[in-house]
């Protein structure tokens, strides 16, 4: 059994039209959901044991505050083809994980992502998988499993969606308990 997890980088700062797109910071918005989000992953069932991060500043951004949570063990490749990758390319990448990971964590962008998380999900009518489909926010994070031994064997279709969650809805949810 294998857990794939896939987040999009968190809120980026638009306020310097300078800026090119690879180079954006988190805002203030999007550096509080990544915090947020880091200690929701370090404390779930979801904990990765392999990071893909795409190498923008607004994926790396998002993955840092969970990154000082992970024990220092954990392997974390930084990809350049995750940047802005379809999903045939995505797919490629997290062919190449780890053997020994269960659990790999990939950060990155829409709308790669979205259409990833769409093709991978195994029964695309179940509620899960149509939230997923109705658009994964900065910061989302989607939890697939598969019942395979090797991430070479991750195929379209072939996913389980057991978790999907917002930021904002998981914020929210917390200050209630």
């Amino acid at each position: 059994m294998k857990r794939l997890c896939l987040m999009r980088h968190a809120k980026s700062d638009w306020s310097d039209p300078s800026k090119d797109d690879f180079s954006r910071p988190l805002n203030a918005r999007g550096s509080t959901a990544a915090d947020f989000m880091a200690d929701f992953i370090a404390r779930s069932p979801y904990v990765p044991d392999a990071v893909l991060c795409s190498t923008a500043r607004r994926a790396n951004e998002t993955f840092l505050p969970l990154s000082r949570k992970l024990p220092k063990e954990v392997p974390v490749i930084h990809r350049d083809e995750l940047y802005h990758a379809m999903p045939d390319v995505m797919l490629e990448e997290i062919h190449k994980a780890p053997a020994s990971a269960e659990t790999l964590l990939v950060v990155a962008h829409n709308p790669g992502l979205v259409l990833l998380a769409m093709a991978l999900a195994e029964d695309p009518d179940e509620e899960l998988a149509v939230k997923v489909a109705h658009g994964v926010p900065t910061g989302g994070f989607i939890v697939f499993e598969f019942d395979v031994g090797s991430w070479k064997e991750i195929e379209e279709g072939a996913g389980r969606v057991i978790f999907f969650g917002r930021p904002r809805d998981l914020m929210a949810a917390a200050k209630k308990h």
